[in-house]
């Protein structure tokens, strides 16, 4: 890669409508980009492989303010996939997850830049986890997760960590979780409970955090299932169960079905296969892609794999992106192309 490139393209047709680039010189393996850009009004939010973080008006299609993430708070050799951030945004605040030993978590005043609060550095590795938004006691949280040292079941000081958004402070952590690659985001099961999942023989774990009479918050871990995880994208929670894609590594169980309390209900395995694709919900159905060419329309049902139809679409690779629905359009690319299906 000899820099980043942000472009803004026609839903209707395609057609590229401007284009802002940087130089960021590097070279990691597996190749695309590693982050979704944020929109706010005319404000569009990016930050790339290296680390930038940049502002740009979408009206003048010129950059408003950048940082970086990374040096900026001490970062030394930056991490072996590179920096994957999806920047968050929080009312006034951008929030992005710097992990160095300068700071954990950061967050900028989403108009000029300027620094707001930056957390302290957090328990375990630098991960690829972007931070997330969690309800606890009626509160917000920011959830973060950071990778544990070493790999597979030997991995340790792994952590996951409650923020207050507005200030930095760290409300709780457990400890209890340990993924030598973490990258989905915690995901807000609802009544202060929330799922952590990974690959690398990481699986699931579901904790349930509740503030206590002193002010103080307490977590307890309700469960923990090597046979439920999820490798590059986050879980759906779809009626009291959760969907993830769980080919990693070292297993291919590919689409599998989890109750709320933690019981696999059905996998596909490699009939068919799901290999870190994508997946998004649309009128109570999930559309997923398994990870290489297939794009599948899928009846979410705790009693079995129900695909109600399915379309070759890409060219086979690692096509791990997320889908974006927009306006009944559904986007969707491979390593080569961005498509728009109706």
């Amino acid at each position: 890669s000899v820099g980043d490139k942000l472009r803004c393209l026609d839903l209707s047709n395609g057609k590229e409508l401007w284009s802002f680039a940087y130089d960021a010189p590097g070279k990691f393996n597996h190749p695309g980009s590693r982050s979704t850009p944020a929109v706010d009004g005319d404000r569009v939010y990016s930050c790339g492989l290296l680390g930038d973080l940049y502002c740009v008006n979408a009206t003048t299609h010129k950059a408003v303010w950048n940082k970086n993430i990374w040096k900026d708070f001490g970062g030394k050799d930056l991490p072996r996939w590179a920096i994957t951030q999806n920047p968050l945004i929080y009312g006034n605040l951008l929030i992005v997850a710097s992990q160095t030993p300068e700071a954990g978590v950061v967050a900028y005043d989403k108009m000029t830049g300027e620094l707001k609060w930056k957390s302290p550095a957090l328990s375990g590795g630098v991960g690829y986890v972007s931070p997330s938004i969690v309800k606890v006691a009626g509160e917000n949280h920011l959830v973060m997760i950071m990778a544990g040292i070493g790999f597979g079941r030997s991995a340790s000081g792994g952590s996951v960590n409650g923020l207050d958004p507005l200030s930095g402070k760290i409300l709780w952590t457990y400890g209890n979780w340990q993924c030598a690659i973490p990258v989905p985001h915690a995901v807000d099961a609802g009544e202060g409970r929330m799922l952590i999942t990974g690959g690398y023989s990481a699986g699931s774990a579901m904790i349930k955090v509740q503030k206590k009479a002193d002010g103080n918050y307490e977590v307890t871990e309700l469960f923990k299932n090597p046979d439920f995880g999820a490798h590059t994208q986050p879980p759906i929670l779809y009626k009291g169960h959760f969907y993830a894609q769980y080919t990693i590594n070292e297993r291919s169980d590919g689409l599998v079905c989890m109750s709320i309390d933690g019981k696999v209900q059905w996998k596909t395995g490699e009939a068919p296969p799901f290999v870190r694709g994508g997946s998004i919900m649309a009128d109570d159905l999930m559309l997923s892609v398994d990870g290489s060419r297939m794009l599948y329309l899928i009846d979410p049902n705790p009693a079995g794999f129900k695909p109600l139809a399915s379309v070759e679409l890409l060219e086979p690779g690692e096509n791990w992106a997320p889908l974006a629905l927009a306006d009944g359009k559904l986007l969707i690319r491979d390593q080569k192309h961005l498509k728009c299906l109706k």
